[in-house]
């Protein structure tokens, strides 16, 4: 609310980039059926999950006017892994989520995805740290609810 009314294009303009690049890797990693094997693991790679989501993510979210989710704190694991996967879709992931490949994704890839995946990385982060280079000091670093009780 307090961004200055010239700067929001930019920052939607961002915030489309953003997740054009989270919907990218995801693709990447679809060919290899990444998918199915995070839901028979069970995200057992994401106990900490609900740190995940940073006020970047949370930002793009009520940019889009998307409606939220409810997490489920209560099932063990990952907290947006519902029953039939993810209950974010791939453009509103966060960052460890989309970035994250286990060895049974990673030895899936081939050396030309892999590089790609890795590319498609580094271009995210650069789209992050763009966004936040638009709020003053750190006030778009960290996960939403970093500062809630465990």
């Amino acid at each position: 609310m307090g961004l200055p009314k010239e700067q929001l294009p930019r920052l939607r303009e961002l915030a489309d980039q953003l997740k054009a690049l989270k919907e990218n890797l995801q693709e990447l990693v679809a060919w290899v059926d990444a998918g199915s094997h995070c839901a028979a693991c069970g995200g057992a790679c994401c106990v900490a999950g609900k740190f995940h989501v940073s006020r970047v993510d949370l930002l793009v979210y009520l940019l889009d006017r998307a409606p939220l989710f409810e997490p489920l704190f209560g099932n063990g694991l990952c907290p947006y892994l519902a029953p039939d996967g993810c209950l974010m879709p791939a453009a509103y992931r966060p960052f460890n989520c989309i970035t994250f490949n286990c060895e049974r994704i990673e030895d899936r890839l081939t050396e030309m995805q892999r590089a790609a995946f890795y590319q498609g990385e580094r271009e995210l982060k650069r789209c992050y740290g763009e966004i936040r280079s638009f709020f003053p000091g750190n006030s778009m670093h960290g996960a939403v609810l970093a500062d809630c009780p465990a």
